[in-house]
This record gives structure tokens, sequence and C-alpha cells, in this order.
């Protein structure tokens, strides 16, 4: 399906709706990873980002990704989990985690702005 398309499709969805501030908009707490030793011996860990579909402008929040549950059915919000590199020299980590972001910001446009720092919780 086409980007188009798809924002077509997501922007008919939220129009139906007869309130966008009703109750079943879920609240979803923010949240910062902390690596953990095991983290840091496989390397990566998952982050899980999330923004309002209806406003690519709109603030960008991080979430745990054990929670995405919630929000990857919703149609209130626009939902990518990445893998983040934590270990290996400090060039390796940059391209890697580059790599990553330009992957999701097909799904979140503005991510780069979010995740400005690629050697964030790098071990090397």
């Amino acid at each position: 399906m086409s980007e188009q398309l798809e924002n077509l499709f997501t922007y008919t969805k939220l129009k139906l709706l007869k309130n966008l501030n009703d109750t079943t908009q879920p609240f979803v707490e923010s949240h910062m990873p902390i690596p953990t030793d095991d983290d840091y011996t496989i390397g990566y860990i998952d982050r899980s980002f999330i923004q309002k579909t209806n406003d690519i402008n709109s603030h960008i929040q991080e979430i745990n990704p054990d929670n995405t549950i919630e929000v990857t059915d919703n149609f209130y919000y626009t939902h990518v989990t990445l893998k983040w590199r934590l270990t290996g020299t400090p060039q390796d980590i940059m391209d890697s985690n580059s790599k990553t972001i330009q992957y999701a910001s097909t799904t979140i446009p503005n991510i780069a702005y979010y995740l400005s720092n690629t050697l964030q919780f790098a071990k090397v």
C-alpha cells in the first residue's frame, strides 16, 4: 500500500471518530531504558517510540517495549520498535544506530531529532 494511501486511510479513520478526546485513547507512560549487563552482553536493546498518528510534528515519546500492545493496535498512535546497538567500536555503533534511525524514520519521520546521539548508552 502506498504511503499516500495509508495516510488517507488513517486520516479517514480518525475523521470518522466523533471525539478524538474520548476515553478510548490509552494513557501511555514515557520510558527511558536503562541497559543491563545482559543487554551489553547481547550488544543491543529494543527501543519503542510512538507519535500521534494525525500530526507528524507532534511529540515523539519513548515507551517500554514490553508495553507496546496498548498502542500497536490503536490508531491514535504510530509506533516503531528498533534495535539500538550498545557495543562495538564507536564508529560501528554510530553507523549501526544511524541506519536504524533511517529505517525508523520511514514510520516516524522526525525521529532523528529525538535520537540525535547515536552513541547513547554505548559501551566501547
